[in-house]
């Protein structure tokens, strides 16, 4: 009926367990199975009704962790729509943007105000409904006529559209699709989740507009578990994330090191806090051995896994548990064994020709779980996705990450870094001319260079070096201020340097581009 394998298994489990919770966050709110279906289903033949929106155009749903946007992503696909999701951590000028790239649409703000769209600049308004509106959808009783012609998802139709950094300094949407999906799901079945467990509580921090809640929502439904979410008050202050966690009875954890290392510092954050907590699964960025010894030493027992992927292949691509062997070495960390239904190549990354076993490269992904491409950008789409060799592909799709990595003799692979200026800071990835584009937009600036600030082994924070413009009057902290405030309503604050050095001019290489090992060295980073 839905298309898509993983709304099915979620249909099974509302059907099987109605009356167990789903969702449940720090706001107090919660959602049964039961009222997942009714309530999903519901919104998706109002969605399917031409008169209030138009047949297979994507929608974009605006919100952080509520109930309504669990009910709101599976009522899309029910109704053959890609979802959108936008966070509320997004400034206006990024929402406006995704709005206009998406064309055409509805946008469903289960936010409860925390955006005037009135205000939104350069962009075509579309048609907004908010949580008033869904409860007045959910009341109405669809036919089982409606039900029964719901067009749902077939396999190569996009499930979501995740917008990203971009580096012209606008966000781009990976397209993924059903397959993509399904695939994921089905590996995480078999690898990850185990029917013994018995009922799990994932622990979510991770907003649906990043690709790490894909974990999340797979895992937390397929097999009827609950998800339990920080709500934006207790998102934002770790106080009152402690006091989550004290009443969640997590069993699963997903998130980033960062955020972990964040918890960590607090003397409270262990067993006790926790004493469910069997499994923690970390992604998004490097996770250093230290943090590792430390959750082992807080949880006793506990089982750590490591996971690697970008957006475009659907998440983890790689993932492994993290061993005592593995730290006794001290050496950096496998980032796992390649996942079923994918490929993973590593070419050298000039000639595209394969590179022998335990010799870096650079990844490419290959298979099921790459997405369709870039929104809207067949530019970039072929820049990205059309790139590996066709006797590797195979006519399969593929993905260059811009990775190096080394594929060791036990089948284990490593993370090197980046080939190009993009980052991740805290689990969200960054392309640092996004940033670069958008401070050389400030009449106070010139020029202006982004570097990473690397602390044991990985990227703490993000170091803006500018040199001035002949508008700027002040220097130094006055200034730095003055440069924020300008670009506070334009990037995300995850993307605001943390630091701003300033000099005379940027040293350029041989090609003209800005000399960052050398600019580096100069401010002493």
């Amino acid at each position: 009926m839905f298309g898509s394998e993983f709304v099915a298994a979620v249909e099974r489990q509302c059907q099987e367990v109605p009356d167990r919770i789903v969702f449940a966050n720090s706001a107090q709110e919660s959602l049964t199975y039961g009222e997942l279906r009714a309530k999903s289903n519901a919104l998706a033949c109002w969605l399917a009704d031409a008169r209030n929106v138009d047949a297979g155009v994507p929608i974009i749903l605006y919100g952080h962790k509520s109930p309504n946007m669990l009910v709101s992503i599976f009522a899309c696909v029910k109704a053959g729509h890609a979802y959108v999701p936008v966070d509320t951590v997004y400034p206006a000028d990024r929402v406006a943007n995704i709005i206009e790239q998406v064309g055409r649409t509805l946008v469903i703000d289960t936010s409860a105000g925390k955006i005037d769209w009135q205000t939104l600049d350069g962009c075509t308004l579309p048609r907004i409904i908010n949580n008033a509106d869904l409860e007045a959808i959910y009341a109405q009783q669809p036919t089982e006529e409606a039900l029964a012609a719901l067009p749902g998802m077939g396999q190569q139709d996009t499930f979501y559209i995740l917008f990203t950094s971009g580096s012209t300094g606008a966000p781009k949407g990976v397209e993924v699709t059903t397959e993509c999906v399904d695939q994921f799901s089905r590996w995480m079945m078999e690898d990850y989740v185990f029917p013994e467990d018995g009922v799990r509580i994932w622990f979510n921090r991770t907003p649906y507009s990043f690709d790490v809640s894909i974990t999340d929502m797979v895992c937390g439904t397929t097999r009827g578990d609950t998800t339990y979410a920080l709500e934006s008050d207790a998102d934002a202050s770790l106080g009152l994330t402690f006091k989550a966690l004290e009443s969640c009875d997590a069993t699963d954890w997903v998130s980033t090191p960062s955020f972990v290392e964040q918890c960590l510092a607090v003397d409270t954050f262990d067993a006790h806090l926790l004493p469910r907590l069997k499994r923690m699964l970390l992604a998004g960025e490097t996770l250093r051995p230290a943090t590792v010894r430390e959750v082992k030493r807080r949880f006793p027992g506990i089982h750590v896994y490591n996971g690697y992927g970008p957006t475009e292949s659907t998440d983890l691509v790689t993932l492994c548990e993290i061993t005592d062997e593995m730290l006794a070495n001290d050496f950096a960390l496998p980032i796992g064994y390649a996942k079923k239904y994918s490929e993973l190549v590593v070419l050298d990354p000039n000639t595209l020709e394969r590179v022998p076993v335990g010799t870096a490269g650079e990844l490419f992904i290959v298979g099921e779980t790459v997405a369709k491409g870039y929104w809207g950008r067949p530019d970039l789409t072929e820049a990205a996705f059309h790139s590996c060799p066709a006797e590797v592909t195979g006519g399969r799709r593929s993905y260059r990450t811009g990775d190096e990595v080394t594929l060791g003799e036990d089948g284990l692979y490593y993370f090197h870094g980046r080939l190009d200026l993009q980052i991740k800071l805290h689990g969200y990835r960054i392309e640092l001319g996004d940033i670069e584009s958008c401070l050389c937009s400030v009449p106070l600036v010139h020029m202006a260079c982004v570097l990473p600030v690397v602390r044991d082994g990985s990227i703490h924070h993000l170091c803006a070096v500018v040199v001035a413009s002949d508008a700027a009057q002040e220097r130094g902290l006055k200034l730095t201020r003055q440069i924020k405030a300008a670009v506070r309503d334009i990037l995300p604050s995850y993307m605001i340097p943390s630091s701003f050095k300033y000099v005379d001019e940027i040293p350029l290489n041989t090609n003209g581009k800005a000399d960052r090992k050398a600019l580096a060295a100069a401010v002493g980073i």
